[in-house]
Protein backbone atom coordinates (compact mmCIF):
# COMPACT_ATOMS: atom_id res chain seq x y z
CA UNK A 1 0.00 0.00 0.00
CA UNK A 2 2.60 2.20 0.88
CA UNK A 3 3.72 2.17 -3.28
CA UNK A 4 0.01 3.03 -3.72
CA UNK A 5 -0.42 6.20 -1.28
CA UNK A 6 -0.28 9.58 -2.87
CA UNK A 7 2.59 11.33 -1.33
CA UNK A 8 0.56 15.13 -0.54
CA UNK A 9 -1.24 14.41 3.01
CA UNK A 10 -4.69 15.62 1.93
CA UNK A 11 -4.48 13.13 -1.10
CA UNK A 12 -3.60 10.47 1.25
CA UNK A 13 -6.29 10.86 3.66
CA UNK A 14 -9.12 10.47 0.27
CA UNK A 15 -7.15 7.42 -0.83
CA UNK A 16 -7.06 5.95 2.71
CA UNK A 17 -11.08 6.84 3.06
CA UNK A 18 -11.60 5.23 -0.75
CA UNK A 19 -9.88 2.05 -0.23
CA UNK A 20 -11.71 1.63 3.71
CA UNK A 21 -14.85 1.71 1.76
CA UNK A 22 -13.60 -0.43 -1.25
CA UNK A 23 -12.87 -3.03 1.27
CA UNK A 24 -16.14 -2.49 3.31
CA UNK A 25 -18.36 -2.23 0.59
CA UNK A 26 -17.36 -4.24 -2.81
CA UNK A 27 -14.36 -6.14 -1.68
CA UNK A 28 -15.76 -8.06 1.59
CA UNK A 29 -14.25 -11.51 3.00
CA UNK A 30 -17.86 -13.42 2.58
CA UNK A 31 -19.09 -11.74 -0.70
CA UNK A 32 -16.94 -9.66 -2.84
CA UNK A 33 -18.51 -7.72 -5.11
CA UNK A 34 -16.01 -8.09 -7.66
CA UNK A 35 -18.08 -7.15 -11.10
CA UNK A 36 -18.42 -4.14 -9.11
CA UNK A 37 -14.89 -3.64 -8.39
CA UNK A 38 -13.05 -0.22 -9.82
CA UNK A 39 -9.54 -2.07 -9.94
CA UNK A 40 -10.93 -6.04 -10.42
CA UNK A 41 -8.29 -6.03 -13.93
CA UNK A 42 -5.17 -5.50 -11.64
CA UNK A 43 -6.51 -7.80 -8.56
CA UNK A 44 -4.34 -10.12 -7.68
CA UNK A 45 -6.89 -12.65 -6.16
CA UNK A 46 -9.08 -12.63 -9.32
CA UNK A 47 -5.77 -13.36 -11.03
CA UNK A 48 -5.26 -16.41 -9.14
CA UNK A 49 -8.61 -17.61 -9.47
CA UNK A 50 -10.22 -16.19 -6.05
CA UNK A 51 -8.76 -19.10 -3.89
CA UNK A 52 -9.86 -19.81 -0.88
CA UNK A 53 -8.34 -18.94 2.50
CA UNK A 54 -7.76 -20.79 5.56
CA UNK A 55 -8.12 -18.08 7.78
CA UNK A 56 -10.77 -16.97 9.56
CA UNK A 57 -10.81 -13.70 11.00
CA UNK A 58 -12.82 -13.08 14.67
CA UNK A 59 -14.49 -9.94 13.44
CA UNK A 60 -14.71 -7.08 16.00
CA UNK A 61 -18.00 -6.17 17.03
CA UNK A 62 -19.90 -2.66 15.37
CA UNK A 63 -21.86 -1.74 17.63
CA UNK A 64 -20.60 1.33 20.09
CA UNK A 65 -17.07 1.13 18.38
CA UNK A 66 -15.17 4.21 17.60
CA UNK A 67 -15.61 3.05 13.88
CA UNK A 68 -19.40 3.24 14.27
CA UNK A 69 -19.16 7.11 15.72
CA UNK A 70 -16.64 7.86 12.72
CA UNK A 71 -18.88 6.04 10.18
CA UNK A 72 -21.61 8.33 12.05
CA UNK A 73 -20.05 11.84 12.12
CA UNK A 74 -18.78 11.30 8.13
CA UNK A 75 -22.54 10.21 7.20
CA UNK A 76 -23.46 13.45 8.67
CA UNK A 77 -20.98 15.54 7.07
CA UNK A 78 -21.69 13.78 3.80
CA UNK A 79 -25.22 14.79 4.28
CA UNK A 80 -24.50 18.41 3.65
CA UNK A 81 -22.74 20.93 2.17
CA UNK A 82 -21.77 23.45 5.11
CA UNK A 83 -19.39 22.68 7.90
CA UNK A 84 -21.81 21.62 11.03
CA UNK A 85 -20.95 22.94 14.42
CA UNK A 86 -19.56 20.72 17.10
CA UNK A 87 -22.62 20.63 19.46
CA UNK A 88 -24.44 19.60 16.09
CA UNK A 89 -22.60 16.43 15.12
CA UNK A 90 -22.68 15.78 19.47
CA UNK A 91 -26.01 15.73 19.47
CA UNK A 92 -26.12 12.47 17.49
CA UNK A 93 -24.37 10.09 20.15
CA UNK A 94 -24.65 9.52 23.58
CA UNK A 95 -21.10 9.55 24.57
CA UNK A 96 -19.35 13.01 24.51
CA UNK A 97 -15.56 11.66 25.35
CA UNK A 98 -16.08 8.76 22.73
CA UNK A 99 -17.43 11.59 20.47
CA UNK A 100 -14.85 14.02 20.62
CA UNK A 101 -12.29 11.53 20.40
CA UNK A 102 -13.99 10.40 17.46
CA UNK A 103 -14.12 13.46 15.63
CA UNK A 104 -10.38 14.74 16.87
CA UNK A 105 -9.09 11.61 15.04
CA UNK A 106 -10.70 12.06 11.84
CA UNK A 107 -9.26 16.04 12.51
CA UNK A 108 -6.24 14.24 12.39
CA UNK A 109 -6.55 12.02 10.32
CA UNK A 110 -7.29 14.56 7.55
CA UNK A 111 -10.58 12.93 7.07
CA UNK A 112 -12.08 16.02 8.25
CA UNK A 113 -11.43 19.95 8.68
CA UNK A 114 -11.87 22.58 11.40
CA UNK A 115 -13.27 25.77 10.09
CA UNK A 116 -11.51 28.94 11.49
CA UNK A 117 -15.17 29.32 13.55
CA UNK A 118 -14.65 25.75 14.91
CA UNK A 119 -17.21 24.16 12.43
CA UNK A 120 -16.63 21.02 11.14
CA UNK A 121 -16.54 20.04 7.62
CA UNK A 122 -15.05 17.31 5.01
CA UNK A 123 -12.00 18.33 3.30
CA UNK A 124 -12.40 20.63 0.02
Amino acid sequence: METLLPADPAAAATFSAAVMELGALVCTASNPHCPDCPIRTSCAWLGTGRPASAIRRKTQAWHGTDRQVRGRILALLRETEEPLQPLVLAAAWSEADQWDRCVQSLLADGLAEQTADGRITLPR
